[in-house]
Parts: structure tokens; sequence; C-alpha cells
């Protein structure tokens, strides 16, 4: 199942990129859900509901910080790519901040996964990946339209030159 979101950020890039790349401050926006570092350029999502759960463990395959200002001034996007390698959900994830002034960007994050890879036989997993592909995007667009406000409601911090 492949889901895109994309949000326009009223912060500078490397602001948003601060945040949003700060694993462990995720878990503020996404329910039932607590994210844990679990090295350098690993952590681990724990959902859970009354001890009920499954870990979503992710690894940071490729990433570029973004530079501040506006494309025409040579700023360049951030990209974070994750590897999804959980039992439950499995595949990649994509995180793009894209300038687009010196003060706003776009957040695209997409994902690109597989909802009970191993349990489920390829039957039942193309229309069960149908079934969950709206309500997915729903989800995933308020998760990041939450990270997003977040750091907009924030004071604007100074960026480093």
């Amino acid at each position: 199942m492949r889901v895109v979101v994309e949000v326009v950020a009223r912060r500078p890039a490397p602001v948003v990129w601060r945040h949003l790349t700060d694993w462990p401050w995720q878990s503020a926006s996404i329910p039932l859900t607590r994210v844990l570092s679990t090295g350098p350029a690993s952590f681990v999502g724990r959902t859970a509901v009354l001890g009920v759960g499954f870990d979503d463990p992710m690894d940071v395959v490729r990433r570029q910080d973004p530079t501040a200002g506006a494309p025409a001034d040579g700023a360049r996007e951030g990209v974070a790519v994750l590897a999804k390698r959980g039992s439950v959900v499995r595949g990649s994830a994509a995180v793009r901040v894209v300038p687009l002034t010196p003060g706003s960007c776009l957040v695209v994050w997409g994902e690109d996964v597989d909802v009970l890879p191993r349990r489920l036989p390829r039957a039942l997993a193309r229309p069960l990946d149908r079934l969950l592909a709206v309500p997915a995007w729903w989800g995933l667009r308020g998760v990041v339209v939450d990270m997003v406000r977040r750091v907009e409601a924030e004071r604007p911090e100074p960026l480093e030159a």
C-alpha cells in the first residue's frame, strides 16, 4: 500500500526538519504510539492498547539535511528514507522537507508498506491493502498535519549560519 501526504509548513525547512527527524518527538502526534531511539540511525514505534500491541522497528538508510533559504537561492531539500522491518508493518517510508521560501517549506511524507506481510496469503493481502488505503491516508495526514502545526506553534528558532 502506498500513501503520500503533502503539507505546507510556515517555518524554515531546517527548523521543520529538526523536529520531524527527532523520532521520539513524533510520539505526541501518533495516537497510541511511543517512538523510542534504539541507536544513532534506528528507532522503534511501539503501538499498544491496554498493553497489547506491536513494534514497528525502522532504520534510517539515507539522510540529507535541508539548507535554509529559497530554491532560487540554492536551498536544498531534506530527505530521510526509512526501512520498516517489522513483522506487522514492513516496507519503506520517506520524509522530504522542500524549501519554498526562506520561511516556509513543503513536507512530503510517503509510506510504501505491507501490513502483516508474512501472515496473509497474497490473495488476501491485496484486497486488505485496498481496503486500508483511504483510512491509512487520512491517518497519516492527521499525524503529519499535527506535527507541522506543533512546529508552527513554537516560537521561531534562530537558524545557525
